[in-house]
């Protein structure tokens, strides 16, 4: 993880340039550190995926911590990359096709019932 930040602390602080980084130093770490932890939660979110009541818990902490992230970018006055978006229709989309999935299923062997 200690390199996940390292790496989101050297891009924030090309993003905001040496002035707003010196000025804001605690600030952008914080951030770093929220995004890496961000990323180490979507790992355990998808790892956990048909346990719901930790990939439930799992997805109030990255909620809490996407909260913080967009705080902290308002603080930098710097735009929000999308990436968290993405992240979160990309998964919206893939518990859509398991619902989809399940449904076609429960049609199918309502169908073979049938027709049986």
């Amino acid at each position: 993880m200690k390199e996940s930040v390292e790496d989101y602390e050297m891009r924030l602080r090309q993003r905001v340039g040496e002035g707003e980084y010196e000025r804001h130093r605690e600030i952008v770490i914080l951030l770093a550190r929220n995004l890496a932890l961000e990323d180490i939660l979507w790992e355990e979110i998808t790892t956990n995926i048909r346990d719901m009541g930790l990939r439930n818990e799992l997805l109030k902490q990255r909620n809490q911590i996407v909260k913080d992230i967009h705080t902290e970018f308002r603080a930098l006055k710097i735009e929000v990359p999308t990436l968290v978006e993405q992240k979160t229709e990309k998964f919206m989309d893939f518990l859509g096709g398991l619902d989809e999935s399940s449904k076609e299923r429960d049609k199918e062997s309502k169908n073979s019932t049938d027709g049986a």
